[in-house]
């Protein structure tokens, strides 16, 4: 089930921390995890073992193939202050002129106008990647899919360990739409950015039985 915290009104980046920081002092929800999207407080679930195991084998092959390549692979829910870089091309904004805060399980960053602060990312990493969660499948299929190609991320992947699928997104190739490729933990996936990337997901072998 989607968790979401019931507003009156959106939220900017500068008020959801502020909300964040007042509810991590109420008895019981100090470890209680969160996202804005579009605005929206969501309440976020904690990550199985399997899932884990599987952000663990991406980023492994993503660091192999991205080193001396000059890129960065972050992953383990660092935030992402996202913003559309065209929109503010000539500044970089407040945290109050912005109202996405997400905690991607894996970035991909080429760019160096996307910057990589202590707090987090700021701005859009090349490729995003989410393993879909029963709590938050909504977000990573739609909403985030939505704000990730308006902002400019050039490729999303939506690892879903519960159908045992992979979604890969293209989001450069056409301006109006993002074009989606489908795969399964029994194929060879391949980057549509990066055509020299491959992971064979026939390797995994981290599935963990509840």
């Amino acid at each position: 089930m989607l968790n979401y915290m019931p507003m009156e009104k959106r939220y900017n980046v500068k008020e959801f921390l502020e909300f964040v920081e007042s509810e991590s002092q109420k008895p019981g929800n100090e470890n209680n995890r969160y996202e804005l999207i579009d605005g929206v407080i969501y309440m976020m679930g904690y990550p199985s073992m399997t899932h884990h195991n599987i952000c663990e084998f991406i980023s492994t092959a993503f660091k192999s193939y991205f080193k001396n390549k000059g890129c960065t692979v972050i992953y383990g829910g660092v935030a992402l202050y996202l913003f559309d870089k065209r929109r503010f091309a000539l500044f970089d904004p407040s945290i109050s002129e912005l109202n996405n805060y997400f905690g991607p399980d894996i970035m991909v960053i080429c760019d160096k106008n996307t910057m990589i602060r202590d707090e987090g990312v700021f701005g859009v990493p090349d490729i995003i990647v989410e393993v879909v969660s029963k709590s938050n499948a909504s977000n990573d299929y739609i909403r985030k899919l939505n704000l990730y190609f308006v902002c400019g991320v050039k490729e999303y992947w939506i690892v879903d360990p519960i159908k045992r699928t992979i979604r890969i997104y293209d989001m450069v190739t056409d301006p109006n739409y993002s074009i989606g490729y489908n795969y399964t933990f029994d194929h060879i996936v391949r980057s549509e950015l990066f055509l020299d990337l491959h992971i064979d997901f026939r390797l995994f072998t981290g599935f963990v039985e509840k």
